[in-house]
């Protein structure tokens, strides 16, 4: 019996440090998959896009509304800046993992030049149905691409068109 014990110890400290192992691994992969904007501009552009999509969805302050970008999930550092702006915004793993989100805006750079313009789109989620348990599947409540212009230091949408059944 005790060579049995003996055979255990170092099984259970092999697999211990296998799972340490895999676990740094993928707190390392996922820490590559956040999002930093690259300027300031970036993070304009960003804010305003969130912000028209609160007032076209007619969100209140109370919706909290995830977002990724580029199909990573927003620095904590981002999230807090858009906080700031009154945007009640969190990363969409997060919110996922909790089901706190209503609904979640996907954003996908197409163009960006920081002196004049950006193009970038955003494609909004509905959740509500999902975190109710009323539903299975998220609905996809619109799908567009903001044209944006700066203008004398300063960025506005110059433009929305509304895709539909495009891929994002």
């Amino acid at each position: 019996m005790k060579p049995c014990r003996y055979a255990i110890k170092p099984i259970a400290s092999t697999v211990t440090a296998f799972l340490f192992m895999v676990c740094f691994a993928f707190h390392a992969i996922s820490a590559e998959k956040t999002y930093s904007p690259k300027s300031s501009d970036e993070f304009e552009v960003l804010s305003l896009v969130l912000s028209s999509e609160v007032v076209a969805n007619n969100w209140t302050t109370k919706d909290l509304i995830c977002f990724s970008v580029q199909q990573m999930d927003p620095s904590p550092e981002l999230v807090k800046a858009l906080r700031k702006r009154n945007l009640n915004v969190c990363s969409s793993a997060e919110g996922q993992e909790k089901f706190t989100c209503g609904f979640e805006v996907r954003t996908k750079f197409v163009d960006f030049d920081a002196s004049h313009s950006a193009r970038i789109r955003a494609e909004v989620m509905d959740y509500r149905d999902i975190n109710t348990g009323q539903g299975d599947l998220a609905v996809l409540q619109r799908t567009g691409e903001y044209s944006v212009r700066k203008i004398d230091g300063k960025w506005s949408v110059s433009s929305y068109t509304h895709w539909n059944g495009a891929e994002f």
